[in-house]
């Protein structure tokens, strides 16, 4: 669809972004994961959780912000973050799910992770749309590349055919070189 022809309203009910930058709010884990979505159940909400693999802290309040009994949030890495992140918009049970950067500041481990959730989120049937400057990830979660280039479309390609593969590796040696 051409994205001016679409209302907000539409993109709203079918598109959910998990950014670079995640900012969580003055609630547990679990009520952060729970906002992003259309009124999850708490079975969707801690089957989100278990998928995005934020669920071994589910209860916690993030740094920052106390319990009703003052007790302190707990410090959470940008990994576990960006997993609530990711848990909120697997609960929103939105058809297409943007990535802007995901790995951005995660090391190899939590890099596979992100990757790993972004294939199961598309074995479900929903479409991941990921921009990334990292070729490791786009290897790892990837069937489909656009180069962008000041908002144009400069090539795309499948990653599905070995001339794909080469053609990504090629593309980012050249932008190191």
């Amino acid at each position: 669809k051409d994205i001016r022809q679409v209302t907000l309203k539409s993109l709203r009910e079918n598109l959910s972004i998990v950014l670079q930058d995640v900012f969580l709010f003055n609630g547990t884990i679990y009520d952060n994961i729970a906002y992003g979505g259309s009124n999850p159940t708490q079975e969707e909400v801690y089957e989100a959780a278990k998928i995005a693999r934020a669920d071994a802290f589910i209860r916690e309040m993030p740094d920052g912000y106390q319990t009703a009994i003052g007790e302190r949030g707990v410090r959470l890495s940008g990994g576990q973050k960006q997993r609530v992140a990711v848990a909120s918009a697997i609960a929103s049970e939105r058809p297409l799910i943007v990535f802007d950067e995901p790995t951005s500041g995660l090391d190899l481990f939590h890099m596979r992770q992100v990757a790993e959730v972004v294939n199961r989120i598309t074995e479900q049937g929903r479409t991941a749309v990921v921009v990334t400057h990292d070729p490791e990830f786009i290897l790892r979660c990837c069937k489909f590349v656009i180069h962008m280039e000041h908002g144009k479309i400069q090539e795309s390609y499948s990653l599905c055919e070995p001339e794909g593969r080469e053609r990504l590796l090629r593309f980012f040696l050249n932008e190191m070189g």
